[in-house]
Formats: C-alpha cells, structure tokens, sequence
C-alpha cells in the first residue's frame, strides 16, 4: 500500500497531517532527447504528473490528497473554492470532493475564452459544484465572505472550509514536498540525474513552493524556477516566500525534524514575462511550445499553463550556455480525458443566467 514518503521519512507527519490517497506514483520520469537535440541540451528531462492519476491528472491530484483531507478531518462537508471560469482547482474540488460526499460552493470570475472553459463548467455542474459568478477577479473577496455567512454551520458552530486560490496555503506545498523525496528516490535509483534546474508552472505559488521546500530540506543543488501564468497580484516572489515559510512552520509543528531555514522573496526565481496580460490569454510563444512539443516529444501541454512554461524553459536555456547542465520540466496539466464525467444531456442553458453567455 502507498505510503507517502514524507511519512516514511518522518513517521510523526503519518499522526498529525491528514492525507487521502487519490494519485498514482511515483509518476514516471523521462528523457526529452527530441527537444534536447533540437536544443543542444542532452539531459533533459520531463517529470510526468500529467500522469499523476488515473481519473484526473496533473498537480492538483497531489495538492487535493493533503487539502481535501484536511477539511475531512475538520469535519467540515461545504468549501468554498474560488477560481476562474474554466477553472482546474474548482474541477479537481469537485471531481475529488464529490467521491468524500463534500459540497463545493464555486466561485467563479472571468476569463480569456479557451477550448476548455466550457467543458469543465458543464463537468463541474455534472459534479454538483454550486454556481456563483462574480465579474472581476478584485470582487472574488467580497464573494467568499459572504458565502462563508450564509454556509455558517450552526449546528457544528463552524464556517466552511476554504480551498485556496489566491494565496496558496501552506498545506498546498505539502504535496510537492513530498513529490521532491519521491523524485530523490528516482535519482537515488539512477532514473534521472539530480537537477540542476527544475521549470514548474507558477499559479499561485502552492506547487512551486513545495518544490523548492523539498529541495532545500533534501540538500539538492537544484535551482527552482516558476514561470508565473497569473496575475502578478496573485503569485509573486514575496508570496512564494511566504508560503515556503508557513509550509515549513507548518511541517515543523506537526513533527517533522526539518533544518532552520528562512525564505524571503530574494531566495525566489520567477519568469514573469510569458503571461500573456491576461488569465488564460494564449500566447504566440505558447502556440508554439504546445504544438513542437506534441510533434517532437508527444507531451500534451495547454495553452493556459504548461505551454507557457514550456516556452519560457525554452528561451531560458536559449539565452544561456547551461548545455552541461541537467534540466527538469515539472509537467503540471492532466492530460487524461475527462470526459466520462460529464453528463451529455447538459448544456449551457443547464447553468445560471449569467454563465449562459460563455456558451
């Protein structure tokens, strides 16, 4: 049976941080040498959590083991989740929250039109995720306060839980730190050289953070650098300090003997300029990581997230002679087909008014 190998490595976590199994792992790593040779960087590598899981995908899988566990273990049965309207973390809430019996109260802003958004709307509907539209991300505040008024638990005397988009919390890292000691394990196996480098999506900042925690704790050489995909309000350096140093807290608290260590936003690496000006604007750059990526390699990325770190990594390494250097992609999309969970009789005149126009 699958143990995480934070637990392993220290066995009070197993007692004091919640955790449900949902994924797949470890998650394979393999070499990009298409891209590499194209490139003239012979070791490159991709770590697959795209694969992550066999119902959905990507690094949500990872981050809802330890946050959905957590609400369980609160006791609590309603969350709030905020996002935008083609959002994954609302999915993978309502995918995952569905099978504990969780009622998941979205809350969902615009964003740029993408061949996804409307089909995790319908699937997030086929899921029971209840509907609530604001029109501006600076609203999303306003929006959360007052559904954590109206889902007060009178009874059980508690608010909802709350699923974090801005600002991850520290239990977000927890995933991805333990996805570094797993990623240990397949260097230690001869799987994959120790990176130098390690490219990962940044969103809010949860996934990134684990990362670069897991690598610290572990004495790896590794640089972490996270190619920021959202508003520069919403992920930043500062931000990814933060969480770094409340994960850390955290862990420490709940029995895990980590090193001192001390983040600030000076021990961050951030690409900002492959956003695009926009949530979800698709980018040239990103066209055209996605489409050489699927020719050469066969990797499915998306236009909204791992295209763009995919073409950042690219002029990155482009822009410096690092060829003797071993360079990892963090692949972050789910690539499985979701369509199993979405009821074919729904339509978009099947949500509220004000998401009708989106169809």
């Amino acid at each position: 049976m699958y143990k995480p190998d934070i637990f392993q490595a220290y066995p009070r976590l197993e007692k004091s941080i919640p955790w449900i199994e949902m994924g797949n792992y470890p998650t394979p790593v393999e070499k990009m040498s298409k891209l590499g040779g194209m490139l003239g960087y012979p070791n490159l590598w991709v770590k697959r959590d795209d694969l992550s899981s066999q119902k959905m995908g990507g690094n949500k899988v990872r981050v809802m083991e330890f946050l959905l566990a957590e609400m369980k273990a609160s006791g609590k049965t309603v969350a709030i989740s905020p996002g935008a309207l083609g959002s994954n973390q609302i999915l993978a809430s309502g995918i995952y929250g569905k099978d504990l019996g969780f009622k998941i109260v979205g809350i969902f802003f615009k964003q740029c039109p993408t061949d996804y958004m409307c089909k995790h709307m319908l699937i997030d509907k086929t899921m029971g995720v209840e509907f609530n539209h604001v029109n501006s991300p600076y609203l999303v505040p306003f929006m959360i306060l007052y559904h954590y008024l109206r889902n007060f638990d009178f009874g059980k005397r508690q608010f909802p839980f709350y699923i974090p988009t801005f600002g991850s919390s520290a239990t977000c890292a927890f995933g991805y730190f333990n996805a570094m000691f797993e990623l240990k394990k397949q260097i230690d196996q001869g799987l994959l050289p120790e990176p130098d480098y390690i490219f990962v999506t940044a969103g809010t900042g949860g996934t990134m953070s684990g990362i670069q925690l897991g690598a610290r704790v572990l004495g790896m050489k590794t640089e972490v650098i996270g190619v920021r995909i959202t508003d520069y309000l919403a992920c930043n350096e500062r931000i990814v300090a933060s969480i770094l140093n409340r994960a850390h807290k955290k862990l420490s608290k709940a029995g895990a003997d980590l090193p001192a260590l001390k983040f600030s936003a000076k021990d961050v690496k951030m690409i900002h300029n492959f956003f695009g000006g926009e949530y979800a604007a698709i980018t040239e750059e990103a066209k055209s990581a996605k489409k050489m990526l699927a020719e050469i390699e066969g990797l499915t990325l998306d236009t909204t997230y791992t295209a763009k770190t995919m073409a950042a990594m690219i002029k990155y390494l482009k822009d410096r002679n690092l060829k003797d250097k071993n360079i990892l992609f963090w692949h972050t999309y789910n690539t499985k087909d979701l369509g199993r969970f979405l009821d074919q009789n729904l339509c978009g005149k099947n949500l509220p008014e004000s998401f009708q126009g989106y169809f």
